[in-house]
């Protein structure tokens, strides 16, 4: 039966009452709080200050987009747009690279951000790709010490509260140059296990919690909402005393699609390279390939101390399997809890998407040593990661995703991260708890 004029008006009408609650209950809102907990401990809040443990370093950029912003941000695909940078060119001489400053940006303090001119002058040679990338890396933000010696950023939120490894609170800014951000505040722990962190998920004390990648299959499969950001974490055995030969066998021995499919509950990416594929392109070049039988030829009978976290679940029961193939080739590796050991395992997280730095970046994390890395070309690139394997004897296995789980009350939150993952604080909001 068509219906008439009259009655699709009355039809339309009915449904736009029926949806109207459901629509209003997903209506961004602004106002009230949202808690992190998060197992980093996070002494510094400068952009400029080193802090040692990847995890660490890469929560704390995470943190600090949504406090101190960067001339130019790279958007989902990577590539960088401008951000307080409203346009860049070159001075007259061609030897420095000029950025006009957005107009109308102020601090947290209510002072303008008013560099000289209007213009942050860059003296760099380098290719413009390369720059705007390193302009981009959160060390690079724009930060102002307040005469009381505060760190002022020009960012949606501001600090509040600051207790070095501890706490953090952050507040709206609410003279922000892109709009106050929904939220009034951000409340973040530290230094929380994951365990404690999903207890009180459940229990209603935090809204968004850290999950280990070989949790994230059994959380989703409890309905519980997991985000994931591409892969940028790195794990891998690091042979620091081990004997000659060692390290070709483990490399033939280690069964990684048994780990990935069964501990990893098939999270992340099987690697054998030290960047993820997404930075690089050629991270499958890399060999990943198990090979029992070589490996019992090439190790022989020996036995040798291996150290891992082991409080830490994921890594304990990685660490367990990998232990138990090294035995099938005839390499015993005997856990030690602390002190030098022949082989480590290693767990270590990328903070930057610019690959040059993000390979001294792992590299360092995995040995404290930092490999020369003049050029992002490709070919280059390859080469000296392929010199950093070889000669810091390392064996790359996983690449895994950062996962969060996010509380029921929580939206706003993008339920993917692309490139290196970054807490969307700006364009969350929470609903109502008492819905």
């Amino acid at each position: 039966m068509r219906l008439t004029r009259s009655q699709f008006v009355a039809v339309s009408s009915c449904l736009f009452i029926a949806c109207a609650p459901a629509a209003a209950a997903r209506r961004p809102r602004y106002g009230g709080r949202l808690r992190i907990e998060t197992s980093a401990v996070v002494t510094s809040l400068d952009p400029a200050v080193a802090q040692p443990g990847s995890f660490d370093l890469a929560t704390k950029r995470r943190i600090l987009g949504s406090v101190f912003e960067t001339l130019v941000r790279l958007d989902e695909k990577g590539e960088p747009q401008p951000w307080l940078a409203a346009s860049w060119t070159h001075d007259p001489t061609r030897h420095r690279w000029l950025f006009a400053a957005r107009p109308d940006v102020t601090l947290h303090n209510g002072a303008k951000w008013d560099p000289p001119g209007g213009v942050v002058a860059v003296d760099d040679r380098r290719p413009i790709e390369d720059i705007l990338r390193g302009l981009a890396n959160p060390q690079n933000a724009i930060v102002v010490r307040g005469p009381d010696g505060v760190l002022l950023g020009t960012g949606p939120f501001r600090i509040a509260e600051w207790r070095p490894g501890q706490a953090l609170r952050l507040e709206a800014n609410d003279s922000y140059w892109g709009g106050r951000p929904y939220l009034d505040a951000v409340e973040i722990r530290m230094g929380r296990a994951k365990r404690d962190q999903s207890i009180d998920l459940d229990a209603g004390r935090a809204d968004v919690v850290e999950v280990a990648a070989s949790e994230v299959r059994r959380v989703q499969q409890r309905g519980g909402r997991v985000v994931l950001s591409a892969p940028v974490e790195v794990l891998a055995l690091v042979l620091d005393a081990a004997p000659p030969g060692l390290e070709r066998a483990l490399l033939l021995a280690v069964d990684r699609a048994a780990i990935y499919n069964v501990l990893l509950q098939r999270t992340g990416v099987i690697s054998g390279a030290l960047l993820p594929n997404w930075l690089t392109g050629y991270s499958f070049v890399f060999p990943a390939n198990m090979d029992i039988a070589r490996a019992r030829e090439l190790a022989g009978k020996q036995a040798v101390t291996f150290q891992y976290d082991q409080q830490d679940p994921m890594i304990r029961s990685i660490a367990e399997r990998v232990a138990l193939n090294a035995g099938e080739a005839g390499v015993t590796l005997r856990p030690v809890a602390g002190g030098p050991a022949a082989v480590r395992l290693v767990h270590a997280r990328l903070s930057t998407a610019e690959p040059g730095p993000a390979l001294v970046e792992i590299a360092a994390a995995f040995d404290g040593q930092a490999p020369r890395v003049s050029s992002a070309d490709p070919a280059q690139l390859y080469a000296a990661e392929s010199g950093v394997i070889a000669s810091r004897r390392i064996i790359p296995l996983f690449h895994l995703p950062a996962a969060v789980q996010i509380g029921a009350n929580v939206r706003g939150w993008p339920s993917r991260n692309a490139g290196i993952d970054r807490w969307p604080l700006d364009e969350a909001w929470v609903e109502d708890r008492a819905r």
